[in-house]
């Protein structure tokens, strides 16, 4: 029997890091994380995964992408909750933060977030599951049905504007 609650304490922050991403707001990516999490625990209970422990994270990330995707075309169809969404998503990002990291001062820590929320999706998409996640090139090129090469080419200008968009981010005169 898995100890799903280690498991939880152990990706649990990172794949809400990955849901918030995919989503646009708290409510939205816990609903879609949560989703993914009892479409996990279903599939392993009914022995309907056949894969090992060690892909569990691959397994939701897949879950919390269409999840989202899903919600974001019923969203398209409810064009006044989306209009509300959109309204309170920019305070709440501001917020709440991304990440957590106690080595961060909380203004760089605002500053990646920002850059972060500036960059393209797909290139945000990557540099997370990349680095958050520490997926490879090849696991993320599966989770996302892309080329391995275009997710290596993906990653690297991701990081060039990251790189150049934290530093003026950072010296930027207040």
């Amino acid at each position: 029997m898995p100890d799903w609650e280690s498991w939880l304490n152990e990706h649990g922050p990172r794949l809400m890091l990955y849901a918030r991403q995919r989503t646009r707001n708290m409510a939205d990516a816990e609903d879609v994380l949560q989703n993914a999490l009892i479409e996990l625990l279903r599939v392993t209970r009914k022995g309907e995964f056949r894969r090992s422990q060690e892909q569990w994270v691959a397994y939701v990330i897949r879950c919390i992408r269409t999840k989202a995707i899903d919600l974001g075309k019923a969203s398209a169809r409810q064009q006044a909750t989306a209009m509300a969404a959109a309204q309170e998503a920019p305070t709440r990002y501001t917020e709440m933060p991304w990440l957590t990291s106690t080595m961060d001062t909380r203004f760089r820590q605002q500053c990646i977030e920002k850059v972060l929320r500036e960059m393209r999706p797909d290139y945000a998409e990557v540099v997370i599951l990349h680095i958050w996640e520490s997926l490879t090139f090849r696991e993320i090129a599966s989770i996302l049905n892309e080329n391995p090469a275009t997710i290596a080419t993906r990653y690297r200008a991701a990081l060039r504007l990251f790189r150049q968009n934290l530093e003026h981010e950072i010296n930027r005169p207040e």
